[in-house]
């Protein structure tokens, strides 16, 4: 809904306040081998060894160990699908050597140059039988280094769960680390962080397309609020012209083609849609209390959204045509922020407890909800493409940042720490 505290200041400058109170560069990969894996080797931890790759002549760790073997190393913990099996250190790693640290996998590191580029084999060998499962090359300059390490292990994730890990997806978020409040992006871990837009001005709730290639999002100049579309590396910037006044909390659908958003006609803020080439503007909600911060559900055909009509913010669902209206949070009298979990079984979204802002999850069969409770106030939340992670901002430092923690509430990590950022998005 945005209409609290920081947010009411930034996005409305105080107008809802007053109504409501009154390089990506490209990989080759091939030499795909055998991809096939039966239900029981998922249903543990591979117990996995990794040697420090090979390098060719020219090539030293200085040079690869940052921006490669760290992300790397770093996935396969985070990923909760592999224990790692240090090899002891001295002769050179071998599968027999892998076998004797009881590691199931061996995965084998071969980097060499091609010009400018990098180019890295991996291949992933069962320890057991010595059968190769998985060999694959990847090409890319020094800037590409780190990309190439998430997509190794998200090649093996999906190797050894069926589906591909999360480790290319990435975050956008608002920061003002710059002076004005700008739309940043960074990699799932927090790393690679950098700016999208130079409005100079106030670029303010973004969304990702369905297919993570664009951005929607406010913009707020001059007491004017206007929607823009861009491509994620931060080109190709593209106004909507809405016929509203407001423009602001715009979500994406999940097939890209339309757009939800809080628009306003005469002063009232309802829930709009319409196409992303600005066509076809349709009013879903006609209250006379606020309606704001819409969300798709997985399937496109319902909305959730904010709504001040029982006398309190609180969330509701509706089919995606404005019909079939109803309440689903009924625990405190602020609710805001909601966001579907991808499987559609679940909302997120912000809940005034006991004087604080915190995460709450309600499920969308039996309206159990769960609250993850957390220093400060905690807000916003966006699920992580799998669904098992949550991104959010807190001021439980004194200063706005980006966390990520576990569906459980734990595994709590700090992703930004310069000024002040917030509105986390997780891609799709």
């Amino acid at each position: 809904m945005k209409l609290r505290n920081h947010i009411i200041r930034d996005l409305l400058r105080g107008l809802l306040l007053i109504l409501f109170l009154g390089s990506e560069t490209s990989l080759l990969a091939q030499q795909e081998i055998d991809v096939s894996i039966d239900s029981s080797q998922a249903a543990a931890a591979v117990r996995i060894a990794v040697p420090y790759p090979r390098m060719a002549f020219g090539i030293t760790s200085a040079m690869i160990h940052q921006d490669f073997v760290q992300p790397l190393m770093g996935d396969l913990a985070f990923s909760e699908i592999f224990t790692i099996r240090p090899l002891p250190p001295g002769d050179s790693p071998t599968i027999e050597m892998a076998q004797r640290v009881d590691a199931q996998a061996f995965l084998d590191l071969n980097i060499e140059r091609a010009g400018e580029d990098y180019l890295v084999e991996a291949r992933l060998y069962d320890v057991s039988t010595r059968q190769l499962h998985v060999g694959r090359k990847y090409r890319g300059p020094s800037d590409a280094l780190t990309r190439i390490a998430h997509t190794i292990t998200n090649d093996l994730v999906l190797f050894f769960n069926g589906k591909p890990g999360l480790f290319l997806s990435q975050i956008v978020f608002v920061s003002d680390r710059d002076g004005a409040k700008e739309l940043y992006i960074m990699d799932y871990d927090g790393s690679n962080q950098r700016r999208v837009t130079a409005h100079r001005s106030l670029a303010l709730t973004p969304d990702w397309s369905a297919d993570n290639e664009r951005l929607v999002y406010t913009t707020i100049r001059r007491d004017e609020s206007n929607l823009y579309i861009i491509n994620r590396r931060g080109g190709g910037r593209i106004k909507l012209e809405t016929g509203v006044g407001l423009n602001t909390s715009p979500a994406f659908s999940p097939d890209g083609k339309r757009i939800a958003f809080v628009g306003s006609l005469g002063g009232n803020p309802d829930i709009y849609v319409i196409n992303d080439d600005g066509k076809n503007r349709r009013r879903l909600t006609s209250e006379p209390s606020i309606e704001s911060t819409p969300s798709w559900s997985p399937t496109g055909r319902q909305i959730a959204f904010t709504s001040g009509r029982a006398g309190s913010p609180q969330i509701y669902v509706m089919d995606a045509e404005g019909t079939n209206i109803r309440r689903i949070s009924f625990d405190g009298n602020w609710n805001d922020d909601a966001v579907w979990h991808p499987n559609g079984e679940l909302l997120a979204y912000t809940s005034l407890v006991h004087g604080r802002y915190q995460i709450r999850l309600v499920n969308m069969t039996t309206g159990e909800s769960t609250i993850l409770a957390g220093l400060g106030s905690n807000e916003q939340p966006s699920w992580s493409p799998d669904g098992r992670w949550l991104v959010f901002m807190s001021n439980r430092t004194g200063k706005w940042q980006i966390y990520r923690m576990g569906i459980d509430g734990r595994q709590i990590t700090q992703l930004t720490r310069e000024e002040n950022n917030q509105s986390p998005t997780w891609s799709r």
